[in-house]
């Protein structure tokens, strides 16, 4: 398996506004809106409604990765965590999360959970999610890790 590398020349933004036409190609091509279901409407409302969320930037301004939070003042998922193909392995989908896990410690959710389909074994269960039984989508956090703060 090839070792993470973490890029120095991506800048991370996080809750700052975000090009929605860029947010819906790397849905595309992340293979997440094969239906190509998403309108640049829909997803600034999604922003909007999110409580949290973090874009990463590459070269020439472009959103090579993404992740956020939403849900109520209790419960939370965590969702869209992805890294453009040509980025992978780079540590951008990692240094989402570790936004995702700050905001997180800071705030006072009961339940947090997220759906694990990155096909990557462990990567989140080193963020301190774990499925409450084998085989089990959705992961709980349990925040069971250090705080990344």
């Amino acid at each position: 398996m090839q070792a993470c590398v973490t890029r120095t020349d991506v800048i991370f933004v996080e809750n700052e506004e975000v090009d929605v036409e860029q947010l819906n190609i790397l849905y595309q091509i992340c293979d997440w809106d094969a239906g190509e279901q998403r309108t640049d409407e829909k997803t600034a409302e999604m922003l909007r409604l999110s409580h949290y969320y973090i874009a990463a930037y590459a070269e020439n301004n472009l959103l090579v990765g993404f992740a956020r939070v939403c849900g109520d003042p209790y419960v939370a998922q965590v969702l869209d965590v992805m890294t453009h193909p040509l980025y992978r392995r780079e540590g951008i989908a990692t240094r989402c999360m570790l936004g995702v896990l700050a905001y997180l410690w800071r705030s006072n959710y009961v339940s947090v959970t997220l759906n694990d389909c990155s096909g990557v074994p462990d990567f989140y269960s080193q963020f301190g999610f774990r499925p409450p039984h084998a085989d089990a989508i959705p992961w709980v956090w349990r925040g069971s890790c250090h705080s990344p703060i």
